[in-house]
């Protein structure tokens, strides 16, 4: 969801942020919501998409189901698992993509990605897919800054680990820093994003890289020209990825929790000039503490500096722009976009007794498409009322 800059301001806690999202999701139908003749259909349409054009079949070696597709649906790809090689798996199929594309195009795009849903769950679609639950989901937070950049960051009980790119001039940056175990149920990822689609879009020009490289005869040129055309502006992501078990993973219904996924998480602003972090054994603990984390670099202190650092940790404040209660509700209507997917099915009947008034909401719902069954037979309630002969 990006960011309306016509509505920032210099005092805007979210000023730096240029673009909150849903980087990736992967649901799970467990299989006791899978029968004899939803198994046939899920098969059936499985063998049709093999056959579109653009459909990709990655590898199934060393996966947990026999069969995967890659389909395009409106320009981007939806992972499709089905079949799982062991009759206990708890997935009956799983099906994975990255929204953020189809948010950006807004509500056609998320109309159409339903309707593939739609066509791969056959008639059944609405009841399937309100009882799936989420295995993964991917938050992502774009900046304009680097929010590395004289900053701790922390998040409670997690380690952290991180990279360092240096320049021509051999200058060296925080690249990249990762807070949580690779199998964490929550890891916190910040990386340069814009540097990451930059290795991505040079790679089908590899070739011309290299030819023009080669070339005595304007190579300069060739390059810059190649430059200008990939030209982006600086953008740095905040990513939580949280992933579940099985067993533990989120029905749908409560996909909104995902929401509160920053809590914990702080970014400490640290002055370049603040006592003690300004002398040498400041700097170690600093690089300590973005490497292993800050439980662990206090822990490599003697007692007397643990205490005088810890302290120090307590007074710092946390960088203006990133605010967790905002975030969270920002994040809660991103996902809230996702709801169309997972719609429990509506309901198609509604009977209404003889002598009641269909109601304005009644109406409505006709209006909608619903079908309304009327009683034929007398209420047993009410007995009607024999009318007078006439003598």
């Amino acid at each position: 969801m990006p960011i309306d800059p016509m509505n920032k301001s210099t005092l805007c806690p979210l000023d730096h942020i240029v673009e909150i999202g849903i980087d990736k999701l992967k649901c799970g139908i467990r299989s006791e919501d899978v029968d004899a003749s939803f198994a046939a259909l899920l098969q059936e349409k499985f063998d049709s998409l093999r056959k579109r054009g653009g459909t990709r079949r990655p590898s199934t070696q060393r996966r947990a189901f026999k069969q995967c597709l890659s389909v395009p649906v409106g320009g981007e790809y939806v992972r499709i698992e089905w079949q799982p090689n062991t009759a206990t798996y708890p997935w009956a199929s799983t099906f994975e993509l990255n929204p953020n594309p189809y948010l950006r195009k807004g509500e056609a795009a998320m109309g159409n990605l339903a309707k593939f849903f739609r066509f791969l769950f056959g008639y059944d679609a609405h009841r399937i897919l309100s009882r799936a639950f989420v295995s993964m989901l991917h938050v992502n937070i774009d900046t304009d800054i680097n929010p590395l950049q004289g900053t701790l960051v922390a998040a409670k009980g997690k380690r952290s680990g991180a990279k360092v790119m240096y320049d021509f001039d051999g200058e060296g940056v925080l690249g990249s820093l990762y807070i949580g175990v690779l199998r964490s149920d929550r890891r916190l990822a910040i990386y340069d994003k814009a540097a990451e689609v930059l290795h991505r879009e040079l790679e089908p020009h590899a070739n011309k890289i290299l030819a023009a490289l080669a070339s005595d005869h304007k190579w300069d040129l060739e390059v810059s020209k190649l430059a200008k055309k990939l030209e982006m502006p600086d953008r740095w992501r905040l990513e939580v990825r949280n992933k579940c078990k099985p067993k533990d993973a989120i029905p749908v219904s409560k996909i909104a929790d995902f929401a509160s996924c920053f809590e914990g998480i702080r970014l400490l602003h640290l002055p370049v000039d603040a006592e003690p972090f300004d002398t040498s054994l400041g700097r170690i603990f600093v690089a300590n503490a973005r490497n292993d984390g800050i439980p662990r670099a206090l822990q490599a202190l003697d007692p007397n500096e643990r205490r005088r650092f810890s302290r120090k940790l307590d007074q710092l404040q946390d960088v203006d722009w990133f605010n967790e209660g905002l975030l969270r509700e920002a994040m809660g209507e991103v996902i809230a976009k996702l709801a169309p997917l997972f719609a429990p099915p509506p309901s198609r009947l509604k009977v209404i007794d003889r002598g009641e008034r269909q109601s304005g909401a009644a109406m409505s719902a006709t209006s909608a498409g619903c079908v309304t069954f009327r009683p034929t037979t007398s209420t047993l309630a009410k007995p009607r009322t024999v009318r007078a002969s006439h003598m």
